[in-house]
């Protein structure tokens, strides 16, 4: 069992690097006495992901620093590691791996890389991070258990064989938080709370063990939130700005 001052979670940041850097520096991590957990999707949709990937490539394997998998690294890795067939555009159009993060945002991440006249490296430098990104983080501190994932889970199953496509996928238990009946915390991102009703800020349901983390940082009234899941402060940038 391992002591901490606070455990951190930074939601979704979709390539919004003033956004992330304002709530990053609001929460003033202090590796010390602090752990601080990324749910993923770091890329995508927003206009500056590649200082956010720099940043993470920069900080991931550092003291009581975790970098989690989101659903769209996991597009990225398949979008670059596919071999679309030249000339074939129903392949693309249809269903192939580099078409669908295109079509998820992944087309402004694509631009951005290309800018950089850098982008085979990068590409292949963040290629062999995401092989090393978790699926998720299982913490015991105080007696408590704490799951974190990017998108969701079986409460009932333990992490370790969960099914990938649920743990970067789906959205069960944002969108019926009924069914976690568990007395672990749940931490997730993934679905914007805004989707769901809520106002742009993390949301603790289910007398406080199921954690939406997600606040639509990309959106126009989104932000990127932090959280200490032991005192529930939060950290986070402006809405919209």
């Amino acid at each position: 069992m391992e002591k901490f001052d606070r455990i951190l979670v930074c939601g979704d940041i979709h390539g919004k690097w003033d956004r992330f850097m304002t709530a990053y520096k609001k929460a003033a991590f202090n590796p010390d006495k602090d752990l601080m957990v990324f749910l993923g999707d770091y890329l995508d949709r927003g206009e500056q992901p590649v200082p956010v990937m720099e940043w993470v490539m920069e900080h991931f394997g550092q003291k009581q620093m975790i970098f989690l998998r989101g659903n769209h690294e996991q597009m990225f890795y398949k979008a670059m590691k596919s071999k679309d067939e030249p000339g074939n555009l129903l392949s693309f159009l249809f269903g192939s791996p580099k078409a669908q993060w295109l079509n998820n945002g992944g087309d402004v991440t694509d631009s951005e890389i290309k800018k950089t006249g850098r982008g085979e490296a990068l590409i292949d430098n963040w290629l062999k991070l995401i092989e090393q990104m978790p699926l998720y983080a299982e913490i015991d501190v105080n007696g408590k258990a704490y799951w974190l994932m990017h998108a969701d889970c079986d409460p009932d199953v333990p992490l370790a064989e969960q099914e990938t496509k649920t743990l970067l996928w789906t959205r069960s238990l944002a969108t019926h938080p009924q069914l976690h009946q568990g007395e672990q915390t749940i931490v997730l991102g993934h679905t914007p709370v805004q989707a769901l009703g809520y106002k742009a800020a993390p949301q603790w349901l289910q007398n406080g063990r199921l954690v939406l983390m997600d606040t639509g940082s990309f959106m126009e009234n989104g932000c990127v939130s932090c959280a200490d899941l032991l005192s529930r402060d939060v950290y986070q940038s402006s809405e919209g700005i």
